[in-house]
């Protein structure tokens, strides 16, 4: 017997020189325009993650302030206030908040009152009329505001005269985050508030 012959792999072609040479063209053109078109897509889909992750990360963003009244607007009776709000819309996340006068910093109101207005205070008696919240390590939800003191009639006119004046002389600082971790530091002046990577403590001085 003979031994049976071996068959060679051909070429899947049509036979038909200048016809194979279009479909082979063809096909390399639709695999460029196929990785043009998955290059262009993985850029859009970038982009659009970018953009996502900033509407995310702006539905979280506090933006405190500082601002002071004189009016109960209840009662339109005299009420000396400094009050911290947060216009942002995501809850701020104070890590420390100081309060300077003239260049001193105090922890709460107790202290402040006795360097600013140690002649109006009372004799004898406890401190009347007088209230203050601690700011530092808090968290201040959007469109909510905390007093950092206020002082009402019953603290008596001198010692509401006598904190009037030394508003004046007060200097503020704070640091906060967002729920997302993007935090700023502000001095309630004229600038916005600054970005940092994080909010430190102030070494040696004494927070509100």
């Amino acid at each position: 017997m003979s031994p049976e012959s071996e068959h060679g792999h051909g070429h899947h072609g049509t036979g038909i020189r200048w016809l194979d040479l279009i479909v082979g063209t063809s096909a390399i053109f639709i695999s460029v325009v196929s990785l043009v078109v998955s290059i262009g897509h993985g850029k859009t889909m970038e982009k659009l993650v970018e953009q996502n992750a900033k509407l995310v990360a702006a539905s979280a963003t506090p933006y405190l302030t500082v601002s002071a009244s004189q009016i109960d607007p209840a009662t339109s009776k005299p009420l000396l206030r400094l009050i911290v709000r947060n216009g942002g819309v995501g809850p701020a996340v104070i890590d420390w908040f100081e309060v300077k006068y003239k260049g001193v910093a105090y922890g709460d109101g107790a202290s402040l009152l006795r360097a600013c207005c140690a002649s109006a205070l009372p004799k004898q008696g406890g401190l009347k009329g007088v209230t203050y919240s601690n700011v530092s390590q808090s968290i201040l939800p959007s469109r909510e505001v905390t007093e950092l003191i206020a002082i009402n009639v019953d603290a008596g006119p001198e010692l509401y005269k006598a904190g009037d004046d030394a508003r004046r002389e007060l200097s503020l600082r704070a640091c906060y985050c967002s729920v997302l971790d993007e935090c700023w530091q502000t001095d309630f002046g004229t600038e916005r508030p600054r970005p940092v990577k994080e909010c430190k403590h102030p070494s040696g001085t004494q927070l509100w």
